[in-house]
């Protein structure tokens, strides 16, 4: 099977469609003989921030001497980039030979396995193929009955806990931290960030009950501001850099970074060798596409993903942070139908000057038109634009050079603004 085959198959599968229990996952990966075993993991779950840990953390590792799996969802770049050995994607190559392994199993029981269950086993697959000491995986919703929860941990991870996939998750950040406090298993090291208290109570409730040490993030992080293409942040830790050159520029990276320096400290204690020089060396080589990524200048243009409310008011603050004149800024944007839509619109238009809206290609994506009714009650000029494409175009040829303009929503806008070049 060459790789254009094997994506049509996986193309065949349901990719939107929530299919709790992890009966399919563990059935595929029986048939490729169990390579989620081959490995140990750091699992990271969390509503907001748990992919730039994820790459965070990964950097570090590497940096430490580690080869180093990461597994990641969704794409950004390209399909192939979920899957990551020392920052190379998967290869088509390797990816379509372990799609044929997979192929009899994606089609044999009447409960078919979705999509991201098939991209689970090929990962795990593939990262055990590459003979990787380490993993850095991000769980794809909630955790508890995530196909990822199949990993042996060295340390879990919970970023924080807000409101997003109310439908599936719950309706209350408690019922959403009980899904995600689902990872926590014996004996392994939780670490959490900031909670509020009903949160907090059940992961700490559901790490009792399975004997798994909770620990909040400690590592104490104040930002200095940027210094070129770099937020530089002192931290205060044992065999830490005072300093830390950050190449992700979002203000909301700060509690991001307190995590990912926790959870070094937390994997020295369990014997990981990770130097004060590779910390410093790791973080500043940390690439995360679409996350605050200035793709442009002269308009500045800047891709991030704001999908939930919380997400929402981060990107709000560093917006106003990285520029703070309002008749400077415009913003394009777009969002899946199944978000809290009305949220989002109303923390992010009210600080643009200029709006557009459009939408992904995406099955997902609300309608430009359907969004352009939620924008023109709080913004002063609203334009329509057929994609994401024209919309990055227009809004650049219309900006002053000294103009900002933002590209977020959904990270299916961000991928398909980044694959048009931001605008130039």
């Amino acid at each position: 099977m060459e790789y254009v085959e094997s994506r049509r198959l996986l193309d065949t599968l349901p990719r939107f469609e929530v299919k709790p229990g992890l009966a399919r996952i563990h059935r595929l990966l029986a048939h490729l003989g169990r390579p989620e075993w081959s490995f140990p993991a750091i699992h990271v779950t969390g509503t907001n921030g748990k992919g730039s840990v994820v790459a965070m953390l990964s950097s570090v590792l590497q940096a430490a001497g580690y080869r180093v799996g990461r597994y990641t969802s969704p794409d950004v770049v390209d399909f192939l980039d979920r899957i990551c050995v020392d920052g190379e994607w998967i290869s088509e190559e390797a990816f379509a030979a372990i799609a044929t392994r997979l192929a009899p199993e994606l089609s044999a029981d009447p409960d078919v396995p979705s999509q991201f269950e098939a991209l689970t086993a090929i990962a795990f697959q593939h990262l055990r193929e590459s003979a990787v000491d380490i993993a850095v995986v991000e769980v794809g919703l909630g955790g508890r009955f995530d196909a990822t929860n199949v990993v042996t941990p060295v340390l879990t991870v919970l970023t924080n806990v807000s409101l997003d996939h109310t439908a599936i998750l719950g309706r209350t950040e408690a019922e959403i931290a009980w899904e995600k406090a689902g990872i926590a298993k014996p004996g392994v090291p939780f670490l959490s960030g900031a909670l509020a208290l009903d949160a907090e109570a059940v992961v700490r409730r559901e790490c009792a009950a399975v004997g798994a040490p909770f620990q909040a993030a400690c590592v104490p992080v104040e930002s200095r501001g940027r210094r070129g293409r770099f937020h530089i942040y002192d931290a205060v830790g044992e065999s830490l850099p005072r300093e830390v050159s950050l190449p992700l520029l979002g203000m909301y990276q700060r509690e991001n970074l307190e995590i990912a320096l926790s959870a070094v400290q937390l994997l020295r204690q369990r014997g990981w060798q990770i130097a004060r020089d590779a910390v410093g060396a790791g973080l500043a080589a940390v690439s995360w596409p679409g996350r605050w990524e200035v793709v442009r200048e002269a308009p500045t243009v800047i891709l991030d993903g704001a999908h939930n409310p919380a997400a929402a008011e981060a990107v709000a603050r560093a917006i106003e942070a990285w520029e703070p004149r309002r008749e400077r800024r415009s913003l394009l944007l777009g969002i899946l139908a199944d978000k809290d839509v009305e949220s989002v619109v109303r923390t992010l238009v009210p600080l643009f000057r200029t709006v557009g809206v459009t939408a992904s290609a995406s099955p997902r994506a609300l309608s430009a038109q359907d969004l352009a009714g939620h924008v023109s009650r709080y913004a002063e000029r609203c334009i329509r634009y057929d994609s994401v494409a024209e919309g990055v175009r227009e809004l650049v040829r219309q900006a002053d050079p000294q103009d900002t303009i933002l590209v977020t929503g959904s990270l299916t806008i961000v991928a398909e603004a980044r694959r048009a070049g931001g605008g130039g």
